[in-house]
C-alpha cells in the first residue's frame, strides 16, 4: 500500500475541508446576535429608567389626555422589552437549533454520497430504509464505511438527542408531553428532560400537568451544540481509508 493511500482520510473523501470554517462563521453570527439582543434590552431598560425619572421631575398634570399619553409611553417600553427578551430571542434560537442540525445532517449525507461515488457502491443514503435521515446515514456509515460507532460517542448520542429536540421545535412548536405523569416512565420525555440539564428549560404549563414548553434560555447551549457537532465531523473525518 502506497504512502498516499495510507494518508487518505474520510474527511478528504467526504468533502469536510471547509466544515470547521463554517462552524466558525455560525458561532460568530450567534455571538453577534446575542450581543445585539442584550445591547437593545439594556438600551430599553435605560430609556425606561430615564422616562420614570422624568415623570418625577415634571409637574403633575391631571388631564385624561396626559394620563393616556404617559401610560401609552410606559407600555411601549414594556412591549419593546417583551419583543426582544421573549419573541426575538425565541425565534432566533429556535432557528439556530434547526439550522445547526440541518447543516450537520446535510454535511453527513453529502459526505456519504461522495464516499459512495468514490467507492462506487451500489446505493446511496437515500436508497436505505430508516426512521429518519440520520438513521439512514448511520446505516450507511456502518454498512459501507465500516465505522465503529463506539468511537463516535458521546457526540453521535448528542446529535440524536438534538434531532429529537429539533423535531419538537419544528413539528410541535417547542411543546413536549409527558405521557406518564403518574409513574414517570415516558421514555421520550425522560430522555429530553435528562438532555435538557444545564442546556435549556422545560417550562411546565399552567393549564396541564403533562405539557411542557422547551425554552432555550441558555445561550451557552449553542456553543455546546457547535462543539459537539464539530467534534463529530472531526472524528469521522480523521479516520483513514484504504483504497480497494
Amino acid at each position: 500500500m502506497s504512502r498516499s493511500n495510507r494518508q487518505k482520510t474520510l474527511g478528504s473523501i467526504m468533502g469536510f475541508e471547509y466544515v470547521h470554517f463554517e462552524f466558525d462563521l455560525v458561532q460568530d453570527y450567534i455571538r453577534h446576535m446575542e450581543t445585539y439582543f442584550e445591547t437593545e434590552i439594556n438600551s430599553i431598560d435605560q430609556a425606561y429608567d430615564e422616562f420614570l425619572n422624568s415623570l418625577g421631575k415634571e409637574k403633575k398634570v391631571n388631564s385624561e389626555e396626559d394620563y393616556i399619553s404617559r401610560n401609552a409611553h410606559s407600555e411601549s417600553f414594556v412591549d419593546a422589552f417583551f419583543m426582544f427578551e421573549t419573541v426575538y430571542k425565541k425565534n432566533f434560537r429556535n432557528s439556530q437549533i434547526i439550522q445547526l442540525y440541518s447543516f450537520v445532517e446535510d454535511a453527513l449525507r453529502g459526505g456519504c454520497d461522495r464516499f459512495a461515488d468514490y467507492k462506487n457502491t451500489d446505493y446511496y443514503v437515500s436508497d436505505l430504509k430508516g426512521y429518519n435521515d440520520i438513521d439512514k446515514i448511520k446505516t450507511f456509515l456502518k454498512k459501507s464505511v465500516k465505522l465503529d460507532f463506539s468511537l463516535l460517542n458521546p457526540e453521535w448520542r448528542f446529535l440524536d438527542d438534538l434531532r429529537q429536540v429539533r423535531n419538537l421545535v419544528v413539528h410541535h412548536g417547542n411543546i413536549i408531553q409527558n405521557g406518564d405523569t403518574k409513574n414517570n416512565k415516558d421514555k421520550r420525555f425522560n430522555n429530553i428532560k435528562k438532555f435538557s440539564e444545564k442546556k435549556f428549560t422545560l417550562e411546565k404549563s399552567k393549564y396541564s400537568e403533562s405539557t411542557y414548553e422547551i425554552i432555550f434560555d441558555n445561550p451557552l447551549f449553542f456553543n455546546e451544540i457547535c462543539r459537539n457537532l464539530e467534534n463529530l465531523i472531526s472524528k469521522i473525518g480523521e479516520i483513514e481509508v484504504t483504497s480497494d
